[in-house]
């Protein structure tokens, strides 16, 4: 939740509840210091963020600066540019003995005719054990990546929050990519998923720069951040970066507003949620639901008007194009999401031709999908050693 933007909300919450305003006044105030509590409870999840993103070591560090750092040997560009705006930047985590080297000093660049890719020879030889395409010459180009949009009801979430999910990533050996957008109210949730496209299309035209096979470049979200990449994807008319992706991996997300919508009306957080202002009012729902967009394709493409038959068909094909192979994780325990979204929108998938995987979980809170990462060594929990053993398939 997105404490200034609920709390503008709440005026228009109260007129709801004319004949008891007293008492939706107490809800609220609970809804808030929940929250509150909440993110209490994760100051020290922040602190290790902070941490991380702060103390890893420069992508385009030279000589053994890399050795600085004495958890791993993984190493981070921050703030590459996708595009002109504040906000339109991603952090780079590669896996160990990557380093990105600046040949010159740019603001914002497409192509990579300004940087290179290098080994770190110095670190390469201080450390053993490393698998032979890791430690023969030159850096083994076939490392998948990981392109990852982060959640927040469409109007909250920052880069660093996110340090330890791409840092686990990269040390399994995943080049990860964390983007961030523009949020709203600077942005509807449309723009936003135009951005995160234009940040796709740019970390792939980059992923040799960052020492990552493009062919194996995986499109990651999380909760809002699921339903901006699948936006994005059926927003990508020409269908070039669809084409490139190996998969897109949506981890508790809302691809259908308007059932979303109603569910957070029960938990009474409609109003106090930015994800209907986002998405541009309720009569937007639909036409900004992923789930919805397929469905319409499918229902056109059964019709049996004969007239209209092969627009329908190539119509169909248009938006099964649209994504790869897709992969949905949901969980019984995730609250905040129901089940019911993923559910819904794999049998959407699967109506329209797209090969898609469903994995529910028995275990695991929403946040947890993106934020419960551990500390190597200790072991992962099940669905995050699920998502990296797909990201190296």
């Amino acid at each position: 939740m997105s404490f200034p933007e609920a709390i503008k909300a709440i005026p228009a919450d109260l007129g709801l509840h004319p004949n008891s305003k007293l008492k939706r006044s107490v809800q609220i105030a609970k809804l808030f210091f929940d929250e509150a509590r909440g993110i209490l409870s994760m100051v020290p999840y922040g602190v290790r963020c902070q941490f991380i993103h702060k103390f890893s070591p420069k992508a385009d560090a030279r000589d053994g600066e890399m050795m600085r750092f004495k958890e791993t040997k993984v190493s981070l560009r921050k703030d590459f540019k996708y595009g002109e705006e504040e906000r339109q930047k991603f952090d780079v985590y590669l896996p160990s003995l990557r380093s990105i080297r600046r040949k010159k000093d740019v603001k914002f660049f497409d192509d990579d005719d300004d940087y290179e890719l290098e080994e770190d020879v110095s670190v390469r030889r201080k450390m053993s054990g490393m698998e032979a395409s890791m430690s023969g010459k030159g850096v083994d180009p076939s490392v998948p990546m990981a392109v990852f949009v982060h959640g927040g009801v469409w109007s909250s979430g920052e880069r660093w929050q996110f340090a330890p999910l791409a840092h686990r990533l990269a040390e399994e050996g995943i080049v990860t990519a964390v983007i961030s957008y523009s949020l709203y109210p600077q942005k509807s949730a449309k723009a936003q998923s135009e951005e995160v496209l234009k940040a796709l299309k740019c970390a792939i035209m980059n992923a040799k720069l960052f020492g990552a096979d493009a062919n194996r470049t995986h499109l990651v979200g999380h909760s809002a951040g699921s339903h901006l990449c699948a936006m994005a994807l059926l927003l990508d008319d020409e269908k070039q970066e669809s084409k490139k992706l190996k998969s897109f991996v949506g981890m508790c997300g809302v691809y259908n507003i308007a059932t979303h919508y109603e569910y957070e009306d029960k938990r009474g957080v409609a109003m106090l949620s930015t994800m209907g202002r986002a998405m541009g009012g309720q009569d937007k729902f639909k036409e900004m639901s992923p789930f919805h967009i397929l469905e319409n394709s499918s229902s056109s493409s059964s019709s049996e008007d004969n007239n209209n038959n092969n627009n329908n068909n190539n119509n169909n094909n248009n938006l099964m194009t649209s994504f790869p192979t897709t992969y949905l994780f949901t969980s019984d325990a995730d609250i905040v999401v129901p089940k019911r979204e993923s559910e819904d929108f794999h049998k959407t998938l699967r109506k329209v031709g797209v090969q898609t995987d469903l994995k529910v979980y028995d275990h695991g809170t929403h946040g947890e999908f993106a934020l419960g990462f551990k500390k190597n060594p200790k072991p992962l929990k099940v669905f995050h050693r699920d998502l990296i053993e797909l990201l190296h398939s």
